[in-house]
């Protein structure tokens, strides 16, 4: 997130008091500054005894100059009694000018640093008129960005006014008003309306003290204090407190979610804590969720996540809970919706790795390889995600930096048997196998049938596939996903039925099932359209795929050709070649 803070402009001339600007505006007097522009009274002379206040920007380039008069002309539209007006603008070669509502009244700043502490039933009078303010304008689809005392004016009689839109919608802002996320340059929605509650928090917390908590505190020490959430006074009344401890959440999920809210919190005097029973419920469907994709029970998890979104569309925890249900079963489009769903409910949600794994399986390699480390960065003991970096590497050809990886792994015991497949398949990427040695992995593979697998390919001579075109060695190995080498620690079987055109039924409780013309397949098929090694089934339990091993005429599935590895549950229709049979990912399965 590119971070721009005000006072970032470009210095601009000062105006000449008595100047005539626009050739109506007579400049009278200078207001303020500073590096966001300069700011002068002036008297509109088409206009008797009005007075205006005239901000000076050093003129911005293309989109921004667009985007800055958007902005403005919108707030133009808004005739809100508590926005400062702004009337219009003009230009010339240096400099943009905006013509605004004067407010002789000065700014809270000027009342804090001539007054000290304002009493606190004044400050949350205020602060309701504000928020009632900020409601209306996140209403419009802008975010202020930049809200503090300077900001914060007033007219005579006493009417507040927000005032000075000038970074609205855009990442930037005070840096002593900003809250952690934006400072610690994370994912945040420009639209976040939250990002404007956090600094009215910290305007109300100073108005109440007289003193801005992080002024004159090292950047570092001050980000530090934010996180910790340690900085409103415990002398302040409780409920004072409570209010201004939430509005200044670190973590915006925890803040109030909207103006409104914030609003009736301070008519009320506490926080409102709404405790909804199908919210509840909602959660406790998502947690059982993942019990259930833990447990491999894909369709038990599908269908809980659903049930917990009927309940409450906007729960995090069961849309992540979906989309991990359906990238595991590798329905992409679904998955990017769930956890697309999930970051714009709540901008801090991590999903970096399902994100990386989507690329992954998309083939958009760098970005999941980008994706993955920065992941990695934050939960460096998350095995899963280091074997898809792996497969990352390894589709990319990187067999030393595979190799390398992979052996790091095995050394700091990682919970799955994967890595030791997948380190022999970048040893075979990288030549790094003596034949003999090849041979005694395809005889026995230790307790890893991955191994046993791969080696007995590796080890096939290429007269053994006759007329047919030799194929790539890498299209015919498996590389093992990380759930495999643990559901197999688990020591349990699946035991598949396969049903053919004649009558015959085949069943196979073997981890993966080979299919194919090659005779040593386990399940031979007589079809000079079948490939010698035409598909495999990995054949877990709750987790049975079914692989393409680069078919000369592809595999279909339910009529659907096989891209890469399919899902499968229930029985289903497979053509390879001109055979059909029929797969029952259980023997027990009705065909």
């Amino acid at each position: 997130m590119a971070l721009a803070l005000a006072g970032s402009c470009l210095k601009v001339p000062r105006i000449t008091i008595g100047a005539r600007l626009d050739n109506k505006y007579l400049v009278t007097r200078r207001l303020g500054g500073g590096g966001f522009g300069e700011v002068y009274l002036a008297q509109d002379e088409e206009i008797k005894h009005r007075q205006v206040a005239i901000k000076v920007l050093a003129r911005p380039d293309g989109a921004d100059q667009g985007d800055l008069l958007w902005e403005m002309n919108a707030l133009a539209s808004f005739n809100h009694p508590h926005v400062v007006t702004f009337f219009h603008h003009f230009s010339d070669p240096t400099s943009l000018y905006l013509v605004m509502e004067y407010c002789p009244g000065g700014s809270l700043d000027d009342r804090l640093r001539h007054h000290g502490a304002i009493p606190v039933q004044q400050v949350f009078a205020w602060g309701l008129e504000l928020c009632e303010t900020l409601a209306f304008v996140h209403g419009k689809k802008i975010v202020h960005h930049d809200i503090k005392p300077q900001n914060i004016l007033f007219t005579v009689p006493e009417t507040i006014k927000l005032g000075d839109f000038g970074v609205a919608n855009r990442l930037a802002g005070t840096s002593l008003y900003l809250p952690p996320e934006m400072l610690l340059r994370e994912n945040v929605s420009r639209l976040d309306p939250r990002v404007d509650i956090y600094a009215l928090g910290l305007t109300l917390l100073e108005s109440i003290t007289g003193c801005h908590p992080f002024e004159d505190v090292p950047e570092e020490e001050a980000v530090r204090t934010r996180i910790e959430h340690r900085f409103v006074p415990a002398d302040l009344d409780r409920w004072v407190q409570e209010l201004l401890l939430k509005a200044t959440h670190p973590t915006p999920e925890m803040r109030f979610q909207t103006a409104e809210d914030f609003a009736e919190a301070i008519r009320g005097r506490h926080v409102t804590f709404v405790f909804n029973d199908k919210h509840i419920k909602a959660d406790t469907a998502a947690r059982n969720a993942e019990v259930a994709i833990a447990r491999r029970k894909w369709k038990r998890a599908e269908r809980l996540a659903c049930y917990a979104l009927e309940l409450n569309p906007d729960c995090v925890s069961a849309l992540l809970a979906a989309g991990r249900c359906q990238l595991l079963m590798r329905h992409l489009d679904l998955a990017s919706e769930y956890f697309s769903r999930a970051v714009s409910i709540s901008p801090r949600t991590h999903v970096q790795k399902e994100l990386g794994w989507i690329r992954l399986e998309q083939g958009q390699l760098p970005a999941a390889i980008s994706l993955l480390s920065d992941h990695l960065q934050r939960e460096a003991s998350d095995y899963e995600a280091y074997n898809l970096l792996l497969k990352c590497f390894y589709l990319t050809d990187r067999f030393e930096a595979g190799q390398s990886l992979a052996q790091t792994l095995i050394s700091a015991k990682a919970p799955s048997g994967c890595f030791a497949n997948n380190l022999l398949l970048f040893r075979l990427g990288a030549d790094d196998c003596t034949t003999s040695e090849l041979k005694g992995l395809a005889a026995h593979g230790g307790d890893n049938p991955f191994v046993a697998y791969n080696a007995r390919v590796a080890t096939e001579k290429p007269p053994a596939w006759g007329q047919e075109p030799a194929p790539s060695l890498k299209s015919k190995l498996l590389f093992e996903e990380y759930r495999f080498g643990t559901a197999r620690s688990a020591a349990r079987e699946n035991r598949l039925a396969i049903y053919f055109p004649d009558g015959r039924r085949d069943e196979s409780a073997e981890p993966i099932v080979t299919i194919g013309s090659f005779p040593c397949n386990d399940v031979s098929v007589r079809d000079p359209a079948v490939s010698r090694r035409h598909c495999t089934i990995v054949n877990l339990p709750g987790d049975v795929w079914l692989y393409d091993l680069d078919s000369t005429g592809g595999t279909t599935v339910d009529g659907h050709e096989v891209s890469g590895r399919l899902f499968l549950d229930g029985v289903h229709e497979v053509e390879i070649g001109n055979t059909r049979i029929r797969v029952a990912t259980r023997s027990d399965l009705l065909v």
